[in-house]
């Protein structure tokens, strides 16, 4: 059973960190969807839709590379699922207490998919 958890918290950081990469790839599509951005606005979005993406790569990879390596049963591990969960919690309520409809569709995914992952660790981290 403890191998079928793994595997699957592996794969959930692999599809989060490719949606992670995916949103970063996609920022030049999202910033023409803002009518007559001015520079500095323009900037910004970016910097702040690449970011979003390399966080949401990061807490994929992260998660998946530990739990490939060492497995969901050391005490380290824990930390680090604990830690990731949070933020992916936290990450995602954010989109949903802002008004999950008025979010552009990747970043509705996106936040599904980070709800879905950190519930997932926290249900690793207990069962483990």
């Amino acid at each position: 059973m403890e191998l079928v958890l793994k595997y699957i918290g592996i794969g959930l950081g692999a599809a989060l960190a490719g949606w992670g990469m995916f949103h970063q790839l996609i920022v030049g599509g999202a910033v023409s969807m803002i009518k007559h951005p001015d520079d500095s606005e323009a900037r910004l979005f970016v910097m702040s839709w690449v970011a979003q993406g390399g966080f949401m790569s990061f807490l994929g990879v992260i998660p998946a590379t530990l739990l490939l390596i060492y497995g969901p049963s050391t005490a380290a591990v824990h930390t680090v699922l604990s830690l990731s969960a949070l933020a992916l919690i936290l990450l995602s309520s954010h989109v949903f207490l802002t008004g999950f409809k008025t979010h552009l569709r990747p970043i509705q995914i996106g936040a599904s998919l980070e709800l879905i992952y950190g519930i997932y660790l926290v249900i690793l981290i207990v069962l483990s």
